[in-house]
């Protein structure tokens, strides 16, 4: 039997190569965002009122398989009574490229609008932490906009928060929306941070 040990002229490929050095901050980790055409694998966990769910799903899991096929995607939603701790919402994980995550993302907001959740709390706006009930105030069934709950792990919280919140205020600023991101859990139980987009 040979040793498996590469010798010094030959690279383990056991091992992660290298990242290469650029000066481009898009190629920094914690600043990148994926080309929109990528052919790679992302994933996107977000929270679905239960009442969206049942239509997300469809009768016998028809709509959620024609989503799939459509896309190329792969949407997983939670058992029916497996809620994300704190919360009557289901996980939903969704694995594909971009496009594919962008178009099912797009299918399960218009679910959501069409059955919000109606024991759904008032955001809190990330910077000022007034809520943004008194802009619910002139909303109506037909122009309230959904609201998507993102669920990233603990450790990437940080990259979204940025410095002094400065980059989750940027993101407020160039979208226009209401963002909030739920205090990390006391007793490390929960590995995930929740971050509510109005």
């Amino acid at each position: 039997m040979e040793d498996s040990v590469p010798s010094p002229g030959t690279p383990d490929s056991r091992k992660r190569p290298l990242d290469n050095d650029s000066d481009d901050a898009m190629s920094k980790r914690s600043h990148y965002i994926p080309d929109m055409q990528s052919e790679g694998t992302f994933h996107l966990k977000i929270l679905v009122p239960s009442v969206a769910a049942g239509a997300i799903i469809g009768k016998g899991g028809e709509t959620i398989a024609q989503l799939q096929k459509d896309t190329n995607a792969r949407v997983k939603m939670s058992k029916a009574n497996d809620f994300y701790p704190g919360t009557t919402e289901r996980v939903c994980l969704i694995t594909g490229n971009v496009d594919a995550i962008l178009t099912v993302l797009s299918f399960i907001m218009e679910k959501i609008k069409e059955k919000p959740d109606p024991n759904a709390k008032p955001a809190i706006d990330f910077d000022n932490k007034q809520t943004a009930e008194r802009e619910k105030q002139n909303w109506t069934e037909k122009t309230r906009p959904p609201q998507v709950k993102i669920l990233v792990p603990n450790s990437t919280a940080g990259m979204i928060i940025g410095k002094g919140g400065t980059y989750i205020k940027q993101i407020k600023e160039e979208s226009g929306a209401y963002v909030q991101i739920s205090q990390k859990a006391k007793d490390q139980s929960l590995a995930e941070r929740c971050i509510t987009v109005i």
